[in-house]
Formats: structure tokens, sequence, C-alpha cells
């Protein structure tokens, strides 16, 4: 379910509030509606802007923290680039910022063929940005809506990429914290095991150096994308690895099954499931996959991998 917001952005009806431009979306009366409140606030980046030394061109997405573009450096001969600039309604947020840094930290300090290469950081008008490499390919969001689900085989080669990505990005001390499809390009979808992968958008990037109180958010407010979020994410309670491997573990229900493992219509129902609901893998799954996604899906942490080879021990079945 999708929601159109006025300032030209289409949301997830799951989203708490648009990524581009900050205004809530609500549920009244069982009907999903986009509350917006326009002209207040620093312009938003746009079509055409200048930014550092690079020109915009058009928007490739938007996530939690920023805008994406493509961009074309003004230096002639210089390849394109993609830059990510921080959302208007989020400058003067300190918090909002530090996250926005984070995820440059994140990527430089992370080396792994499948994870997304960080350029350079730039500040533009007090407007911070980042400047990535620009890829194009297919989102694992956008093969699933045209294959609606994938081969075992191939399924097991994504999901051991990520495995090994991830295994990366834990032994440098960082979570993701919003492995979904939207944010997995997958430059070889057609082959039998897709391997050519990139691992994008760190704005949720959280440091294991950190402690979970140094990084709360205010009380009651959810940082994520909830249909992919674990137990203790929902909860507020310390995070570790387990919690992007049961990110991994709705990725793969739902490449193998079509749907993800707790779909309800409504945000408080999508959470209790997720909290208190029953896994439920279809008969028709094989007993490798079943076998693969109860695993990662354990309400109790502990109980999921605790690294990335447990995880591609997981899918050997499915090779």
């Amino acid at each position: 379910m999708f929601v159109a917001c006025p300032c030209g952005i289409t949301n997830s009806a799951f989203n708490p509030a648009c990524v581009a431009c900050g205004a809530p979306i609500s549920e009244s009366g069982g009907h999903l509606a986009a509350r917006v409140t326009l002209g207040l606030g620093p312009a938003a980046a746009r079509v055409g802007d200048v930014i550092g030394d690079y020109v915009l061109g058009e928007m490739l997405g938007a996530g939690s923290l920023g805008r994406v573009f493509r961009a074309v450096p003004m230096t002639r001969g210089q390849t394109p680039v993609a830059i990510k600039v921080l959302h208007p309604h989020l400058l003067e947020q300190p918090d909002a910022r530090m996250r926005f840094l984070r995820e440059a930290r994140a990527l430089a300090e992370v080396r792994h063929r499948s994870i997304g290469r960080i350029l350079d950081v730039i500040e533009s008008a007090d407007v911070p940005a980042l400047v990535l490499e620009l890829y194009t390919a297919p989102s694992l969001r956008d093969v699933l809506k045209r294959k609606k689900v994938l081969a075992p085989r191939a399924c097991g080669s994504i999901l051991r990429e990520m495995a090994e990505a991830l295994g990366v990005l834990h032994a440098s001390n960082w979570l993701h914290r919003d492995i979904k499809p939207e944010n997995i390009l997958v430059f070889d979808a057609d082959s039998p095991s897709p391997r050519d992968l990139r691992l994008l958008d760190f704005g949720l990037a959280r440091s294991l150096e950190i402690s979970s109180e140094s990084v709360r958010t205010a009380a009651g407010v959810f940082v994520g994308s909830l249909a992919y979020a674990s137990p203790e994410q929902i909860f507020g309670e310390d995070l570790g690895p387990s919690t992007d491997w049961w990110s991994v573990g709705v990725v793969a229900y739902e490449m193998l099954v079509g749907r993800r493992p707790f779909d309800a219509t409504t945000r408080s129902a999508i959470a209790r499931d997720i909290l208190r609901g029953e896994l439920v893998v279809p008969e028709s799954v094989p007993s490798v996959v079943r076998a693969l996604v109860s695993r990662l899906l354990r309400k109790n942490p502990k109980e999921r991998p605790g690294d990335w080879r447990e995880v591609v021990a997981l899918l050997t079945p499915l090779s």
C-alpha cells in the first residue's frame, strides 16, 4: 500500500512520515492519507541545483534521512555520481545530522564488493551531502515485483552474498539496521546464482561501540523500516548483529514465498505480529527453507545465528 504526498513523493503506507518532506502519514477511519504543510522551512534540493562541484540531475530515490540524485560533475570528462542530500526538515536536528554523517563514516570504514562505496562528503550552503558511487541496477524490490518469487538456488546465492557483506560490516563494529529489498541492488538478477549485489543506504547504521542509551531517540519514536524490524528494535532494546539477521530472514521469506512473514494492513498490527505472532511457513515451502527462515526469525535474538558463517551454513542446502 502506498500514499502519494503532495510534495511529489510516493511513500509506503507504513511509513510514519513522508521520507522526503517529513509530513506525517496517518491512518484515519481505515483510509490512508498524507497530511502536509508546504512552504515552511528550507527548500528541498531539486534538479538543477549545484551541490559542491556537481549539478543535480534526476532524483533516484529517497530514504529516511535524505534524497538521492544522479549528479554530473561540472568538470568535463568526470564520471557521474550519486549525491545524497539531507532532508531540509532535518537540517536543524543535530541527531539527524549526526546519523547522516554516521553513514559516511560507516561506508568509509567498511570495504566489501557488495557494499556501496562513498567517494566524498561535502557541505554546500550548510547542507551536508554524501557523494556516492553511482550504480545502474534494479533493486531487489524491482526484481520481486517482476518475478514474484525466486528459485531457492537464486535466493540462496543472494543471501550468501548479503551474509558475507554483513559479516564484514559487523566485524568492523557496525550494524546496518535497515536491511530490506529497496536497499539491495542486484546487477545479475536473471542469473541462476546472482552474486553481483550492492547493499545501500547506511543512514540508520550504528556503531556497536556506542551504547544504546547514547543513540536512543525520543521516547516512543521508532527508527527503521517496521516490516523488516526485529522485536528488539521495536522494543528499543540493545541491538547486536542478530538484529540484521532477523531482517535478512524477512527478506529471505519474501524472496521464497512472495510476501513478508508479518504482513498485516496497519503498522500497529504488523508490530503486534512481529512481537507476538506465530511464524507460518506455507506447506509448499521445502523443509530446508523452513529451517532457514525459522532460525533467522526467532523472537529471541540469542537463538538466531551468531555470525555470518552460521547463516552461510544454513544456506548450504539451497546451493
